[in-house]
């Protein structure tokens, strides 16, 4: 916060808040979305749509950051997230609403792309920890805020405000960062676009989340579409003159195993995470405001971790912080199992999600530090880029995968799951009744998928050499 570095911190925190008030807004909404538009098997799309079109964006955009810069990089990207937001806010059904969900995640993509790079080429070496911590104490604070707003805007108004608030968040962001933002690094080295990669990566993500979203024999061909466009775009990776992303990225190490084993714990984390509201407003049938609230618990905790990581940092070396953040996030992971399994008091599931955001946040910031040591400055832009890339694969896999199995354990159960619908809507039985109950199951089924999604990420760290100067790049 130095007089000099305000102005580019201003319009870096005041993006990541606006993407941070959607993120978990719009978590906390989707109660409400389905009792509205109805298709509820089609709810986790809200969310998977979202992180599709947002992977792929920020891949494109780190190419794009090293060309035209980050400054115009940046006033694109918050015009295209905060107007499809505000598009969504008139959405008539829930496929209109997956369809400009995805469009604004292309926007958020270019959103994060922007931030990653701004934080690594505006600060000195010996803050670049701390920025990316202040970033996640952005995304804390508005973890306390933005569940008492929608809070407030869910009882008082319509969950369509909630998209609605894009609009002053975005001129504000735009007013803060017009001129602050770095310049491109470099003129003399533009090359074209990859657009058959950018075609290739959606294609692999999209067959992917297909695949797991319902499993069934479509999801046999779908996995053959992943693995088709997913070789296609490794061989592109290394035949094409300018990739959308060099192969080093795919599997040199330390990008490679750190993008993996970061996207792993992600991925397990969040496919409970996305829906916690769903369990506590259909599980436990708590109230509309608890249900906002519910969303907080996490958040807090990722900035929680992030601040200690980053603390921790000026003594221990990033992997073995990475590695307590693993440590912390796995048992948690089974603390929150068990918490929802057992229905026990909603405080102890909210503390468990509490330690998993905390050990999220460790391995996280402490992924990105060494991210930036590793890189050098004319392509920070396309390595952070490519980190992110895996990591939104984490998010975008993470709610398919805990979408699929919260569904189709309440499929399983009751039959239809649009009976959610009657739950969400205040026509339901008493806890304990067949909806309730599956949503339960299903939520903790979620939940032990994914902590042993987490724990395989540990396999991916044992590639890392615990030595710095054994991946450090060449100067």
């Amino acid at each position: 916060m130095s007089r000099e570095l305000l102005p580019a911190s201003t319009a870096i925190f005041v993006t990541v808040a606006l993407a941070a008030f959607e993120g978990l807004a719009v978590a906390a909404a989707l109660p409400e979305v389905a009792a509205d538009l109805g298709s509820v098997s089609l709810l986790p799309w809200v969310i998977t749509a979202f992180l599709l079109t947002s992977g792929v964006a920020t891949i494109v955009s780190g190419r794009l950051i090293d060309t035209i810069g980050v400054r115009t990089m940046f006033r694109v990207a918050v015009v295209a997230f905060a107007g499809a937001g505000v598009m969504a806010a008139f959405a008539p059904s829930m496929e209109a609403m997956i369809a400009l969900r995805a469009i604004q995640g292309a926007g958020a993509g270019m959103v994060i792309a922007v931030g990653l790079a701004a934080v690594t080429l505006i600060y000195p070496p010996h803050l670049t920890g701390r920025a990316f911590a202040a970033n996640s104490t952005v995304w804390g604070v508005m973890g306390v805020a933005s569940p008492a707003i929608a809070a407030v805007m869910l009882t008082q108004l319509d969950w369509r405000w909630i998209f609605l608030i894009n609009l002053p968040l975005g001129l504000l962001s735009l007013l803060a960062g017009w001129r602050v933002m770095p310049p491109a690094q470099t003129l003399s080295d533009r090359q074209p676009m990859d657009y058959i990669g950018a075609i290739l990566a959606l294609a692999f993500t999209a067959a992917v989340l297909f695949a797991v979203n319902d499993l069934a024999w479509a999801s046999f061909a779908w996995f053959g579409v992943a693995v088709l466009s997913g070789l296609a775009f490794y061989r592109r990776s290394g035949t094409h003159r300018s990739p959308l992303v060099e192969r080093r990225y795919l599997t040199g190490a330390p990008f490679a195993p750190l993008a993996f084993a970061i996207s792993l714990l992600i991925t397990g984390a969040f496919a409970p995470n996305a829906f916690v509201p769903l369990y506590v407003s259909a599980g436990r049938l708590a109230s509309e405001a608890t249900t906002a609230w519910s969303v907080l618990f996490f958040t807090v905790g990722w900035t929680a971790g992030a601040n200690l990581s980053s603390r921790l940092l000026d003594s221990r070396s990033e992997l073995k912080v990475i590695r307590f953040g693993f440590g912390t996030t796995i048992p948690s992971l089974v603390a929150t199992a068990l918490a929802a399994m057992l229905a026990l008091a909603l405080p102890v599931l909210f503390a468990a999600l509490f330690g998993v955001g905390v050990g999220i946040g460790l391995a996280t910031n402490a992924a990105l530090t060494l991210l930036r040591d590793v890189s050098e400055p004319q392509e920070m832009g396309r390595s952070t880029a490519a980190h992110q890339f895996f990591r939104n694969q984490g998010f975008a896999f993470g709610s398919a995968i805990g979408g699929a199995a919260l569904f189709a354990t309440v499929a399983k159960t009751v039959g239809d799951p649009e009976l959610v619908r009657d739950v969400l809507s205040g026509d339901s039985a008493p806890v304990g009744g067949p909806v309730s109950s599956a949503v339960i199951d299903g939520f903790a089924l979620a939940t032990w998928i994914g902590a042993v999604i987490a724990a395989l990420g540990l396999l991916a760290l044992r590639r890392i050499s615990p030595s710095r100067p054994a991946y450090a790049p060449d100067n």
